[in-house]
């Protein structure tokens, strides 16, 4: 994977904001098309994407690095499960252009300041997409080059926030935070999730490893408060006993990765407390404490059932010979 390649094409990309987001804004200019074509969530992406690959923008060279990032993060483990009737991916410009075009139906068609801010929305939102498919190959040439690799990851997202129009919402500012968004869609695949893990464990700075675990556990403990929130909105309590034993069956990944990044943010925490460090101290908690906020009783109260509650069978325990714990399966118990 040339990832030096892709830095220096996003690095094009932003230096043509203008003229790709003037090609979008042609796009959604799209009241006198069919129906069909305006639903066709494909046949938008693809035409979204020729405008940042075309003859004027990018070499014939760049041109054959199209879709090589999502080629790779699917290849590791990360192909998104289809989720019918619902969007199961990272940012799409073809399922956002879709929305708009139906929202514009049913209520007006906008003029042209609403489109130019909507053709940079989704300008920024692919090369989001773009920094958060990079970040998952700072490792590519082994841990030595984690660390420098992101700090190039984090040059970029600041220029993308400098370029863009004030209008426009910052929606990341940290890319130690893409990684774990690059891994939020549901896949069928669970092995990269924890390779990724693993080869977190010994690369980076410490710092940079703790922030990692933040945005693990934030975004972990969202999506599992949500689905109470879900149920509790259709009228179950949030302390009925077929809810957690419900979410306890169906989230042992996310409760596994939970563990995974509730520890070393527990050791920094240890460390702060001793070293007087109060404001330190007081993120970590905050942290700490979105990750055990959707099932408090099982990770402070029943740690007898933390471990069978986060048994992932398929990638903890060896299905040849003998029953016994695989290398990550016996992590997992350390942890």
């Amino acid at each position: 994977m040339p990832f030096q390649a892709h830095v220096e094409l996003l690095r094009v990309f932003l230096e043509g904001r203008d003229r790709i987001t003037g090609s979008i804004q042609s796009l959604l200019e799209a009241k006198q098309k069919p129906a069909a074509w305006r639903e066709e969530k494909a046949l938008l992406a693809h035409l979204f994407e020729e405008a940042f690959f075309a003859p004027d923008i990018v070499t014939a060279e760049q041109q054959a690095l199209r879709g090589e990032l999502q080629r790779a993060h699917w290849a590791r483990g990360f192909r998104p499960k289809a989720a019918e009737g619902r969007n199961n991916d990272l940012p799409d410009a073809g399922e956002m252009m879709a929305r708009a075009f139906l929202y514009w139906q049913q209520t007006r068609w906008p003029g042209n300041e609403v489109r130019r801010r909507y053709a940079h929305g989704l300008f920024n939102l692919y090369l989001l997409r773009a920094l958060e498919l990079l970040s998952m190959r700072i490792w590519d040439e082994g841990p030595d080059g984690a660390a420098p690799r992101l700090a190039l990851v984090q040059q970029l997202l600041d220029e993308l926030w400098r370029t863009s129009p004030a209008d426009q919402p910052v929606l990341v500012r940290d890319a130690r935070w893409l990684i774990p968004i690059a891994q939020s869609p549901t896949t069928s695949e669970l092995h990269g999730y924890f390779d990724v893990a693993a080869q977190l464990a010994t690369s980076l700075t410490e710092e940079d490893r703790l922030e990692v675990h933040r945005a693990t556990i934030a975004l972990a403990g969202g999506h599992l408060r949500s689905q109470l929130r879900y149920y509790h909105m259709q009228g179950t309590p949030l302390d009925d006993r077929e809810l957690v034993l419900t979410s306890r069956r169906s989230n042992a990944l996310d409760f596994s990765l939970t563990i995974e990044g509730l520890v070393p943010l527990m050791q920094a925490y240890e460390a702060a407390c001793r070293e007087g460090a109060g404001e330190r101290r007081q993120r970590l908690a905050s942290a700490i404490l979105q990750g055990i906020s959707a099932d408090p009783e099982l990770f402070v109260n029943r740690l007898d059932l933390l471990g069978p509650y986060t048994m992932i069978e398929p990638m903890f325990i060896s299905g040849d010979g003998p029953v016994e714990l695989t290398p990550r399966g016996q992590r997992q118990v350390r942890l």
